[in-house]
């Protein structure tokens, strides 16, 4: 309420990026006050969630696109989330597009992001993630969200991804591979099935290779789709997941779609919040229901996409996701939101 009322007017007094990349260092500076952040936000314990060899302690994470550069790792530990998605992270490090690149929208409870894969690049979120993992437990789990740089023709992305996997291997838990931020010119051709297949072919056996040579389990990886894609082409999608070994879908990315907003704005990017919430689920029960026919091997679902509050996240979970992920509810609703929902 204290957040509703007060700090959120305040934050949003100012330009979305700059505040965003502000409270970002706040929370990775202020470790002495993590012991007191622990008690105010951190929910109770729930039982355990074995997802390919990993066990997640809640069913909530952060999603991709909040700490791109995996600066607060241990402030989202410390607040209650299993799980932190770093990225998304290109081979090397880039600006992404030209500010102003981040827009709220109030009336609805929603963001407009075209921030085109702005990080600091594998090497550098690599070194920020085993240096956080010196000081956070060991059920905390770390995924890392790979993309491919901006200036790299789509024929060549599979390079960029497999560069971006093998760099990041030692320090991710798990890998998202992201085909459909609207953000990056081209991006999206990556989800036809030409494109798709190679990809996520050359992933699988890149992750052989490296877990054989370390005698170690295959690293979990996901697939991060748009919210855009007919029933049809999330079918094909889901085949070409099955047929090349991968843990799972994670559903969805933003929308480019603008519809029945309440806020007058015309800016390009990806929308997320509570508008996008409808498009989502539509993507994750057609997921389901093809789970349901695959039942000798269904693939893990990890649903993101408007979620504000207890119903949100329980309709995700009736609708077949194993894991749920939240971004613009935590802009919009503050650090108390886990507790709201897990509690």
């Amino acid at each position: 309420m204290l957040y509703k009322k007060f700090i959120r007017k305040i934050l949003f007094l100012f330009d979305a990026e700059t505040i965003h990349n502000f409270t970002l260092k706040i929370f990775s500076k202020v470790t002495f006050l993590y012991p007191i952040l622990k008690l105010m936000f951190s929910p109770e314990a729930d039982p355990v969630i074995k997802i390919k060899g990993l066990k997640f302690k809640n069913r909530l994470g952060l999603a991709a696109g909040f700490d791109k550069n995996g600066i607060a790792i241990r402030f989202w530990e410390t607040i209650g989330f299993s799980h932190l998605e770093v990225g998304t992270v290109t081979p090397l490090p880039q600006p992404g597009n030209p500010k102003p690149r981040i827009f709220r929208l109030k009336e609805d409870e929603a963001i407009i992001n075209r921030l085109g894969f702005n990080n600091k690049g594998a090497d550098e979120v690599r070194r920020n993630i085993l240096e956080a993992r010196k000081s956070t437990d060991k059920d905390f789990i770390i995924g890392v969200n790979i993309g491919k740089n901006k200036n790299t023709p789509v024929k060549d992305a599979v390079t960029d991804y497999k560069k971006c996997f093998e760099i990041l291997y030692d320090a991710a838990d798990y890998f998202t591979i992201n085909v459909s931020s609207p953000n990056t010119e081209g991006l999206r051709l990556l989800q036809e099935e030409k494109y798709l297949d190679e990809l996520l072919s050359e992933i699988n056996g890149l992750n052989e290779l490296l877990s054989g040579s370390n005698g170690e389990q295959l690293k979990p990886v996901f697939l991060k789709i748009a919210p855009d894609l007919s029933p049809e082409m999330t079918g094909l999608i889901y085949k070409l997941v099955t047929k090349n070994k991968l843990s799972g879908i994670i559903a969805t990315n933003t929308t480019v779609e603008r519809v029945n907003l309440k806020s007058r704005i015309n800016e390009q990017g990806g929308l997320s919040g509570k508008p996008l919430k409808q498009m989502s689920d539509k993507v994750l029960r057609n997921l389901n229901e093809i789970n349901k026919e695959n039942s000798v091997d269904p693939v893990f679902l990890i649903a993101v996409g408007g979620v504000f509050d207890k119903n949100d996240f329980q309709n995700k979970l009736n609708n077949g996701a194993s894991l749920v992920q939240i971004y613009t509810g935590f802009i919009y609703e503050g650090p108390s939101v886990l507790k709201k929902i897990l509690n």
